[in-house]
């Protein structure tokens, strides 16, 4: 009923729009995406024991987005509802919508942009900040974004706050957990040097408040970038990061982050891409104050270190051992609609951890992903994914479970993409 409601406010809207005799254009745009998706887990983020029995469900996200144009200006919203198919009931009066994006976008003078409220982080391949699309619920940040644009130079100087509620003094916050940050400010900075080099560079600190002292305030900075280079059928990039300050505990961190990749066309239809993700530890057989465990920000896992997920929280899904990926991803384009992906992930521990005081192997396990994509049409297309890991005795510690055990985990989703109203249609 609310959606509804909405609905129709923004088509009254639209229609103001279109009945007023002015030399600047107006649009109105009103679209939809609705994605569900079926999963079995039988190995899923955690090894399978003895006990354990598969799980099966059924997700669906539904979103709405109005957009709103007219000359120096931009309103974007996204309505969602999130939901677990069965989660309420047939008569439930419970309901899971909420905003996903809520911005306006100003131009304040040739080449810049401001953006204020609501809006998903994408930056750079999405290692640090990301939208996390593949959640059903994705993420979005509370703040400003200026934005100064050319077309060799893209600029985003971001700053976000949050609070828990309206207050009458102080800004006191403290959340049940670290699960989000009191402050946050991003700079970020993308140059196109040549035809064939890009250089990106990618700035940040996110403060947190202290559990025990509300008037400290921990923060972590985190600098660095990615170089690429790209001729023909080869494309090569390297990029790193150093992390330093302090972390929500208030220790403080020394870490880093190094992925160097190299992807190759081998024809029209065939894509190879091998790479290595080095994401740094500390070495539980030495007392150090110091954190070596580097954390991969607001950014996406599932992307890149297996659609499996046992690598999502750092530094707890690795005990702060820290984690090597080796990777190889191939694509093979069947035809224009249809493809065909498989991604194999090695998986070995940065460092030193610890178990009956000894030290583990550093080799965690083998993980195979399949996937498939099928494009019907421009408005829906069809993926499909089936995923295997291998565990070494050593996931274990990390992971619980039987290593002996096959873990699998497979999807099925559907997306539908299409615009609903234009007012200029």
């Amino acid at each position: 009923m609310r959606t509804g409601i909405i609905m129709a406010i923004f088509l009254f809207i639209a229609e103001l729009v279109q009945s007023q005799s002015s030399d600047t254009i107006k649009t109105f745009n009103v679209s939809l995406e609705f994605r569900p998706r079926v999963e079995f887990r039988n190995g899923y983020k955690q090894l399978r024991n003895d006990t354990t029995t598969p799980a099966y469900f059924g997700t669906q996200r539904s979103r709405i987005l109005f957009d709103f144009k007219q000359k120096y200006f931009k309103f974007h919203t996204s309505i969602q509802d999130i939901r677990i198919w069965g989660q309420y009931g047939q008569e439930s009066i419970n309901g899971s919508l909420n905003i996903f994006e809520a911005y306006i976008e100003q131009n304040i003078k040739s080449n810049w942009l401001l953006r204020i409220g609501r809006q998903n982080v994408q930056l750079d391949n999405g290692r640090l900040f990301s939208k996390s699309d593949w959640s059903q619920a994705s993420k979005a940040h509370d703040g400003l974004n200026l934005i100064f644009k050319t077309q060799k130079i893209n600029s985003q100087l971001m700053f976000f706050f949050n609070q828990t509620s309206e207050r009458i003094y102080e800004t006191d916050y403290s959340p049940s957990s670290f699960s989000n940050y009191k402050i946050l400010s991003v700079h970020h900075f993308n140059v196109k040097l040549s035809e064939k080099v890009t250089l990106t560079t990618l700035n940040s600190a996110d403060g947190y408040q202290s559990l025990t002292n509300k008037n400290v305030l921990y923060v972590r900075g985190n600098s660095g970038g990615r170089i690429e280079f790209t001729h023909k059928n080869l494309y090569l990039t390297l990029s790193g990061y150093y992390q330093y300050g302090n972390i929500s505990s208030g220790n403080k961190v020394e870490a880093y982050y190094l992925q160097p990749e190299i992807k190759y066309a081998v024809s029209k239809k065939i894509t190879s891409s091998l790479g290595c993700e080095y994401v740094s530890g500390d070495d539980a057989t030495k007392n150090n104050s110091i954190s070596r465990s580097f954390v991969p920000l607001y950014g996406v896992t599932h992307k890149f270190m297996g659609n499996m997920d046992y690598f999502t929280k750092f530094p707890n899904d690795v005990k702060n051992g820290g984690l090597i990926n080796p990777y190889l991803f191939l694509t093979y384009k069947i035809s224009k609609k249809l493809s065909i992906r498989t991604d194999e992930h090695l998986f070995y521990l940065q460092n030193k951890v610890i178990d009956n005081n000894k030290v583990i192997n550093h080799y965690l396990g083998f993980e195979n992903d399949l996937s498939l994509k099928y494009k019907f049409n421009e408005f829906i297309t069809f993926d499909f994914g089936f995923s295997f890991l291998l565990a070494e005795k050593s996931m274990e510690i990390l992971k619980a479970g039987n290593s002996n055990k096959n873990n699998i985990w497979s999807f099925v989703m559907i997306t539908f993409n299409s615009e609903l109203f234009n007012s200029l249609k």
